[in-house]
């Protein structure tokens, strides 16, 4: 039986990897890489309550990371506290386990209207706006941090799949195999979605959500339409992502 305050580590590294980089764990993740590189020393009892995440869930991701390689521990038992390990690493192997294309069902359409401002206006007119979270090219655009000629298309993730079909009725959408006007996609990373929702209703602006930074550069990584080149514009410009990312030549 698991003594409290025990702090035990998985024994494959599987388990490991499926651990760091599923859904539930993102957000511990997402504090280490943007928060926790600030800090000297943290305590487990310190993220869970930032991230919202159990005891229970973090004390495994703080299991795995430890044994990865990614966190240093002091102490023992309950009074431990840690500190992040090579950062640059820990983004560089998340890129190497988490891709869009392969992780999300993504949906592409034309669209009857004829620009993305009609559009935004088609959606907002609807009352369906807290439905959908921008991404990808226009969450970049939406932390203004974008280099693309990508100016007309919109993605979204569906943060309430249940509404496709009525998104797709509202925004005149049909089915596109090659480009696309509008992309709908369904999330991996729900949990960073959630929380970052959670932050921006608490700021005075309005309009639609997007994707919180990390995220937007982690889908573009991998996204077939200049992708690579976006994700690398932000971590060159963004000061949060250019501290943790080192680009291979």
């Amino acid at each position: 039986m698991k003594k409290k305050g025990s702090f035990l580590l998985p024994n494959t590294k599987g388990t490991i990897a499926q651990n760091i980089y599923a859904d539930k764990a993102s957000v511990i993740l997402e504090w280490m890489l943007l928060n926790g590189v600030d800090k000297d020393l943290f305590s487990l009892r310190e993220v869970s309550k930032e991230t919202g995440s159990s005891l229970g869930n973090a004390q495994a991701i703080f299991s795995s990371m430890v044994f990865n390689g990614y966190l240093k521990a002091i102490g023992i038992r309950t009074n431990k506290r840690f500190s992040v390990n090579n950062p640059h690493r820990l983004l560089r192997d998340w890129i190497g386990h988490y891709s869009i294309v392969d992780k999300c069902k993504i949906r592409s359409y034309s669209t009857a209207f004829s620009d993305k401002k009609q559009l935004i206006t088609a959606l907002m007119k609807s009352g369906l706006q807290e439905s959908v979270v921008l991404a990808l090219h226009s969450a970049a655009e939406a932390h203004k941090c974008k280099n693309t000629t990508m100016q007309q298309q919109l993605e979204f993730y569906l943060v309430q799949p249940h509404l496709r079909q009525e998104l797709e009725k509202v925004l005149k959408l049909q089915p596109k195999e090659r480009g696309y006007d509008v992309l709908l996609i369904e999330p991996y990373y729900k949990s960073m979605i959630n929380r970052s929702i959670s932050q921006q209703r608490q700021s005075s602006s309005i309009g639609l959500y997007h994707t919180p930074e990390l995220l937007t550069f982690l889908d573009l990584y991998h996204f077939p339409l200049r992708g690579i080149e976006q994700a690398d514009w932000m971590a060159q410009h963004m000061k949060s992502l250019k501290r943790i990312y080192k680009r291979r030549e």
